[in-house]
């Protein structure tokens, strides 16, 4: 890991492998408590006790952005680096958050992170992820899937250099068709 900073994952996606419509669009997300069983209770599907875990939180721009139009703050104090070339506002709901900008390789910024003290990352936003797996940086993946396929969007995974391989830590699912799966990745010189 790069200088002592290591990466987890913790997203939703379609049963067919989306995180967003292609124009960023969650609407989906939801659909399943309702549709299914609407007394069902998901508590928070273990965020809270990942969120525990981690100590800082890197996110795209867009998906900041996105995160912004959701309204309550949902990260608490943890401190977020937002990979963007623009400046960062603090989110209104939250003016004492706090968020700065960070940009570079993925290398670049967990090299960043870990100098200012960082060792466990939540790492959010498609392109993101995908930066930081090529770059070996992600050691745990908390993947809920979403019992609809919404055909196209914006992938999860994609063209990587080489393999990642996982081992399976544990699944839970619901009566409304959420499956939860949690992974490390092997490390390839075991």
């Amino acid at each position: 890991m790069a200088d002592d900073l290591s990466a987890s994952i913790y997203i939703a996606t379609s049963l067919d492998g989306f995180i967003a419509r292609a124009d960023g669009s969650l609407d989906w997300l939801n659909a399943p408590t309702a549709q299914y069983d609407p007394d069902l209770d998901l508590g928070d599907l273990g965020f809270a006790d990942f969120m525990a875990g981690v100590d800082v939180l890197v996110m795209g721009r867009s998906t900041y952005d996105i995160v912004l139009g959701f309204g309550e703050w949902a990260y608490g104090d943890t401190p977020v680096a937002v990979a963007t070339h623009r400046s960062i506002e603090p989110p209104p709901s939250a003016p004492d958050a706090e968020v700065h900008a960070v940009s570079g390789t993925a290398t670049e910024i967990a090299v960043e992170l870990a100098a200012k003290g960082h060792r466990q990352a939540y790492v959010d936003g498609g392109s993101l992820i995908r930066q930081f797996l090529a770059a070996g940086l992600v050691d745990r993946l908390v993947l809920t899937r979403i019992p609809v396929l919404i055909g196209s969007g914006i992938a999860l995974f994609g063209e990587l250099p080489h393999d990642v391989r996982l081992r399976h830590e544990g699944t839970e699912s619901w009566s409304n068709g959420l499956v939860q799966s949690t992974y490390r990745v092997v490390d390839p010189e075991a």
